[in-house]
Formats: C-alpha cells, structure tokens, sequence
C-alpha cells in the first residue's frame, strides 16, 4: 500500500517537472526569437544609416575633406578622393610634396610604422643580399634587424665616449674616412645624429667622404626632425649631404606616435 502511492508521488512528481520543463523551454524559445528579430532590426536600420553615409561622402573631393563625418567616425581608406598611402596620387600626395619643400628634401614619404620602417627600407634599398655596410655601434635595433634581413656583413665605426657626461658622442669623420679606406667594398652607410643623448655627428664632411666612393650615406635622424626649422638648431641632413634621411616627427615635433617621414 505504502508502494502504491509512493509510486503515485513520484508520478505526480515527474509529470509537474515535466510541465515546468516545457514552459521554461518556451520561454527561452521565445526570449531568443525576440533577440533574434531585435538584432534584425538593428543591423538593418544601422545598414541603412551606414550605407547614407557612406553614399553622403563620395561627393568629397580630395580638397574639400571635413573634419567630422557625423556622429561616428568610420574607416575612410577605400572611400574614393582620400588617397592610398603606399601608391599616392592625391591628397597625399600634395602632402609629401609640401613635406619636402619644408624639409628641403627632393622627394618624402610618410610612414606609419615611425622610423623603423623606414630605416628597414634605406638598409635593404641600398644594399644587395651579402654586401658589407658600414654602421656606427650606437645605430638604432632596426639597423642590425635589416642588416640580417638582408644577409649583411657589417663594419663597424665606434663613436668616442664621454666620460665625464657617461655617454658616447659623436662619429669622428677620420674613423669613418680610415673604415672606408680598409674596406673599400663597402656599399652604404648608416650613422645616428642626433643621438638619444642630443649628441650631433659632423654630417657634412662625412657625407662628402662617402660621396668620393660613389655609395649613398643613410640617416637615421630620428631625434633631430626639429633640425633646420630655426638657427638655433643644426641644419638637417638633407641640408647637409646625406642621400636617405629618416625622421621621427612624433618625437620632437607635434605628430600622432609613431608618425614618420623617410626623406
């Protein structure tokens, strides 16, 4: 007896839960079809605004560029008239020429990676998979990271140290002109001025002793994009003879980080 309406307990027990189960699970079916149709909705109607907008911009011309574009901003790279960094025809264009009329430079590129990228650029423009370059030994990681890249067998200049400041100065023209002597196969040379410590390297000289051997002198000017701007401070390396001079206008001039020009 006791058996029997256990059993029935449990019956009654089992046949509730199940009722439970089917409603919670109607429940979600129907919580989920209405996120469903909501994020529908969404995507539809912000397809629509995006699509306005984007339709709104093509009229701009590349002279005529706002400086907001509603009340988001969106990826503009593939909107036609806003140029494209890596083949520039544009708005960019007329950018970089104006950049190497202030730099007094012959052509400029901006970059977007700071000087790195384009110190990786003059070292494997200048030079042939094997070659032997001369670097100064306070040259910038970039320099030997393109030195590998391109198989490089490099001859080093050492820059004087200062002893009483705690750290090293400039590249001695005369080290430089006896470097070139002893290893006459020599293709480029890369030296740093300024310096992280401000310390500025007679460029002048040392571009007309790498001139007599008919190979390029690569700057890495990194620190110094300041340079030539007033007399106060040295002039740049275009000024002063150096064939390939990158800068880091986010360093000491007002640029977004990691804003570069290769010169």
């Amino acid at each position: 007896m006791d058996r029997e309406r256990k059993d029935k307990r449990n019956n009654r027990f089992t046949t509730k839960m199940q009722k439970k189960l089917v409603v919670l699970y109607l429940c979600v079916l129907l919580a989920f079809t209405g996120l469903g149709a909501r994020l529908i909705l969404i995507n539809r109607d912000n397809g629509e605004q995006y699509e306005k907008q984007v339709l709104s911009q093509q009229q701009y011309s590349s002279r005529t560029i706002p400086y907001k574009r509603g009340e988001f901003n969106i990826d503009i790279t593939e909107i036609e008239g806003f140029d494209d960094l890596h083949h520039a025809r544009g708005i960019l264009q007329e950018a970089q020429k104006r950049a190497a009329e202030v730099f007094c430079a012959e052509e400029s590129h901006f970059l977007v990676n700071g000087s790195t990228v384009g110190i990786l650029s003059a070292v494997l423009g200048c030079t042939e998979r094997g070659n032997r370059i001369l670097i100064a030994r306070n040259c910038h990681k970039s320099v030997y990271n393109g030195v590998y890249l391109n198989g490089l067998t490099p001859v080093y200049v050492y820059p004087e140290y200062i002893a009483e400041m705690g750290f090293n100065g400039e590249i001695r023209t005369y080290e430089v002109e006896q470097a070139l002597d002893l290893n006459p196969d020599i293709k480029a040379v890369i030296i740093t001025s300024p310096t992280y410590d401000g310390v500025v390297s007679d460029i002048r000289r040392i571009a007309d002793l790498v001139h007599r051997r008919n190979i390029p002198l690569i700057l890495d000017e990194a620190h110094g994009a300041h340079f030539g701007f007033h007399p106060y401070f040295p002039e740049n390396g275009n000024m002063l003879g150096a064939d390939i001079v990158i800068q880091s206008l986010h360093k000491t001039l007002p640029a977004l980080t990691q804003t570069a020009v290769l010169h």
